[in-house]
């Protein structure tokens, strides 16, 4: 089952996005992995600090986009979508739950707490670190279903852009977020503080900006506007480069999760795929979608299975390499057994 992006991209042909989320998962996977690490620290935290954090938003962005557009259209699609965000969210979950239990890592409870602990990691948390996303898209796509629904879609933007700014100062401008907001020490100290400042501050925005593209995006499809195009994501480039090099190296930001720049230049890369859909490239564009997917869930149980089993010594640019490799092996054996079956049936 397609996902609603999946199939409006195959509609469209945008083949320019789905290579655009190749390249965003192998920069999600360089942040986990400490890219560079072992070449240059100042290198690899700005670079997976800047071009890493980049990931995450773009996908949102992609998956708000495409449903804003189809339900505009009419297309009933959210429980397509939620069904085809928990397939994968099922199949990685599993993976790594068997993983956690393979090195010990579940805590020695019994089976009814258990049972609890991972429900509330499914359903709120994410059954591994980087499988948060999943939960928050789907509660996101939800929102913005019953939001439009009611009407109240611009209330939804509000809180977003409140929360995006809240998310800036408390994560890359966190020194400057503390002078601020009164008891931000102790907001950051509760648990769920964390997974409610992703939702509220970092997927819900940027799923909204995916409307805000559908609404503006006529304007750059005319040719004459190509060069402010390029000019608007070299700006916002340069912009957040400098913005995460100023709060990395002045040793105020908590991370760069959200910096105030990032947004624009999100805007103006899904744009940029946009207006160059890459209409003839549809084998390069599905073999991208398929092995971003495998890459985005599968590259931290490479990453932490290889030095378990390799006998020598990896550091972290070839370890990395290692495991993309094994990634996209995978997605290419996965998509050659899937259009297989697909011929036999």
């Amino acid at each position: 089952m397609e996902s609603i992006e999946q199939s409006t991209i195959k509609k469209n042909r945008y083949y320019s996005i789905d290579i655009m989320k190749m390249v965003c998962s192998l920069l999600v996977s360089g942040i986990h992995a400490e890219l560079f690490l072992d070449i240059n620290r100042p290198l690899s935290e700005l670079f997976n600090g800047a071009f890493g954090r980049i990931g995450v938003p773009f996908f949102a962005c992609v998956s708000g986009y495409f449903f804003f557009k189809s339900e505009i259209n009419g297309q009933k699609v959210l429980i397509h979508q939620v069904l085809s965000l928990l397939k994968y969210y099922l199949m990685f979950s599993a993976a790594y739950i068997f993983w956690e239990f393979l090195i010990g890592a579940f805590p020695a409870v019994n089976i009814i707490e258990m049972l609890s602990i991972i429900g509330k990691r499914f359903l709120f948390y994410g059954t591994y670190y980087h499988l948060w996303f999943f939960p928050c898209m789907i509660y996101a796509l939800v929102a913005v279903h019953f939001a439009r629904k009611k009407h109240i879609v611009w209330g939804l933007v509000l809180l977003s852009i409140v929360g995006y700014l809240f998310d800036a100062l408390t994560y890359s401008w966190e020194k400057a977020g503390r002078l601020l907001i009164s008891d931000l020490d102790r907001l950051i100290e509760w648990f769920d503080f964390e997974y409610i400042r992703r939702f509220v501050g970092l997927i819900l925005p940027f799923v909204l900006l995916g409307l805000f593209i559908l609404h503006t995006s006529d304007y750059w499809t005319e040719k004459c506007h190509d060069r402010i195009l390029w000019i608007g994501w070299g700006a916002s480039l340069a912009i957040n480069l400098t913005e995460t090099a100023i709060v990395l190296r002045s040793g105020i930001a908590r991370g760069t999760t959200v910096t105030f720049t990032l947004m624009p230049l999100i805007y103006f890369t899904f744009m940029l795929g946009l207006r160059y859909p890459l209409a003839h490239q549809k084998k390069l564009g599905r073999f991208c979608r398929n092995v971003s997917i495998v890459i985005y869930g599968l590259h931290p149980l490479f990453l932490e299975c290889l030095p378990k089993v390799l006998p020598f010594h990896l550091s972290q640019t070839p370890l990395w390499g290692i495991a993309i490799g094994l990634c996209i092996l995978i997605g290419w054996l996965v998509q050659n057994l899937f259009r297989r079956n697909k011929t036999t049936l």
